[in-house]
């Protein structure tokens, strides 16, 4: 059912008017956020007495709703990405989660996730792409009168995700390095649970790319995560991928545990690397003759663990 050009949601039992609250207005206030850029938000209702009520808004300010009367809790979250964002256990305002899925390329260079070597202890974790910006909230003192006076429902979003830094300083040779260079995090947590507003306790890594300064003698990157996993304390290692033009490749990993563990702010992290020197360019190779389709993969990894210098 589509209400005033604003929201969709699930159809309310016509059959009961008298339980019905018939002129809510939800409003997402963005008093924390007030630069945020956020195009449509969904809301989930969970009626006390009733199964969960979905709302899905084509704005960021609100609109009017029907919902039953009666004690509620609800969660909102922005939907500007949901291609990356997937959701489960929408049914329970505890137990929804916003995670993201499993990648199977190393995006930057294009190369196959399938047997690249992983950092010492994250082997097992799986690969996730990182999120992008969610902002969400979450209710539980709601509760509504049987009437079609106005009553008013406000959330106040604020960013579910956080930001991370990663920076490599004074790189040696960095002429020798692909416009970019694929990297993974590990140990971070998997997905986020707005009914709690808190990170869950799955470990993942998530990839992400690093772009060369040739000028500055430096490789950044900037994404987002949902933070450390809820209860747990593994370290925490970035792996470089650097694939090389004679189809070898560098393997280099660090430990950014300190960085991260002890970041003066958990939700903006940022960590710097210094003392990575990359292998000379080696003399490009004979070419190859034109083939059809797409195959990039690395023959060999050279493995390098390297301390950091903070």
């Amino acid at each position: 059912m589509l209400l005033s050009g604003s929201c969709t949601h699930k159809d309310l039992n016509e059959d009961a008017p008298k339980i019905i609250a018939d002129n809510v207005d939800v409003v997402f206030d963005w008093s924390k956020v007030p630069d945020a850029k956020a195009s449509s938000m969904i809301l989930y209702l969970y009626p006390e007495s009733h199964d969960v009520m979905n709302y899905w808004f084509n704005n960021s300010k609100g609109g009017i709703i029907r919902t039953y009367s009666g004690k509620h809790t609800a969660v909102c979250h922005s939907n500007d990405d949901p291609y990356i964002h997937c959701l489960r256990n929408q049914d329970s305002h505890d137990e929804i989660e916003i995670y993201t899925d499993e990648t199977a390329l190393l995006v930057g260079q294009g190369i196959s996730t399938k047997g690249i070597p992983r950092a010492e202890g994250t082997e097992d974790e799986p690969l996730r792409v990182t999120p992008s910006m969610i902002y969400g909230d979450q209710r539980r003192d709601i509760s509504f009168k049987a009437t079609s006076d106005r009553q008013t429902l406000t959330f106040y979003p604020e960013e579910l995700v956080c930001h991370y830094t990663v920076e490599f300083v004074n790189v040696e040779n960095i002429q020798s390095a692909d416009l970019r260079i694929d990297a993974t995090i590990s140990s971070l947590a998997g997905g986020y649970y707005p009914g709690l507003m808190k990170p869950n306790s799955e470990v993942v890594s998530h990839t992400f790319t690093l772009t060369p300064d040739i000028e500055q003698s430096s490789m950044h990157s900037e994404f987002l995560t949902f933070g450390v996993p809820d209860g747990e304390s593994r370290p925490h290692k970035i792996s470089l991928y650097i694939a090389l033009r004679n189809r070898t490749g560098n393997f280099y990993t660090f430990d950014v545990s300190d960085q991260v563990n002890t970041a003066p702010d958990p939700r903006n992290v940022n960590i710097r690397i210094y003392g990575l020197k990359l292998p000379e360019l080696p003399p490009d190779p004979p070419t190859p003759p034109e083939q059809g389709g797409l195959s990039v993969e690395v023959d060999t990894w050279d493995t390098i663990h390297l301390d950091i210098k903070v």
